[in-house]
């Protein structure tokens, strides 16, 4: 059976504006939209009266803030060009205080003003998303780089981990023999720690260790995590950009390991 047009167009309307809500406020209205971001919560923004009869859009403030206390780092000239491309498209920028804005918007122009705003706050979470999960594997490549290049005689990294959510991005293995020594998580982001929790509470006793290196710089990884990892007992190696503290207690780890060879213990 043929569904009318018209019926179709009802229910996407229907689905697209029954879950939005406005509420008067102070400086104009709060509206709440019916599309979720990832936190759970759902996408919501400001219409603010200007002096001159026109209307301003604008964000809670907390975007742009949020986005680089997890590591989007604004004054990278590519990334900053990015973002700004994203809100010149769609009729939006950023002030000095991080709010996101549009601003100039007639009432006739209202309704499609406020489609765009809403295209540009969605847009901009994919651009954190992307930008995330590149950060997260340069870490990874950096971390195992650093590993291989201390890597004591008698070891040899697999190439093999890292291919599924569960495995370690490196895998230690004993030269001689080919048993695993040691399995490391490059923990660059929440997830990423989560995974090698998980891995750690599933391991067989006599399994080899498990070691997550976990970056400390900007937040990456949130202190209720690492915090939660650490009073379980995951083995964790802090990642703060200074020093090589983090590299000596993962080949610690990995040489006092059943599976390391003898010759390489360090007590």
């Amino acid at each position: 059976m043929t569904v009318p047009i018209e019926a179709i167009e009802a229910a996407m309307k229907s689905a697209l504006c029954g879950s939005m809500s406005a509420v008067a406020v102070p400086a104009g209205y709060f509206v709440e939209t019916g599309f979720r971001l990832p936190d759970g919560d759902l996408l919501s923004f400001y219409v603010v009266n200007e002096r001159d009869g026109t209307f301003a859009i604008e964000d809670d403030g907390d975007t742009l803030p949020m986005a680089i206390a997890m590591g989007f780092d604004i004054r990278s000239s590519a990334r900053e060009a990015n973002l700004r491309a994203i809100l010149e498209q769609e009729g939006a920028a950023y002030d000095d205080a991080l709010i996101i804005r549009a601003e100039g918007i007639s009432r006739p122009d209202l309704g499609a003003a406020a489609l765009r705003f809403i295209s540009a706050m969605i847009r901009m979470r994919d651009l954190f998303l992307i930008d995330r999960e590149n950060v997260v594997r340069a870490f990874s490549d950096d971390i195992r780089s650093a590993i291989q290049t201390a890597l004591p005689q008698g070891f040899m990294l697999d190439d093999t981990g890292g291919r599924e959510n569960l495995e370690p991005d490196i895998v230690i293995r004993n030269a001689r023999n080919g048993l695993v020594s040691g399995r490391i998580y490059a923990a660059g982001g929440d997830l990423r720690l989560m995974d090698a929790l998980v891995s750690w509470q599933a391991r067989e006793p006599e399994s080899s260790p498990i070691v997550a290196v976990v970056d400390r710089r900007a937040k990456r990884v949130s202190d209720a995590r690492f915090n939660r990892a650490n009073n379980i007992g995951l083995p964790l190696a802090a990642f703060d950009g200074f020093g090589n503290d983090w590299l000596d207690r993962v080949l610690r780890i990995v040489a006092n390991s059943d599976a390391a060879p003898k010759s390489s213990l360090l007590g």
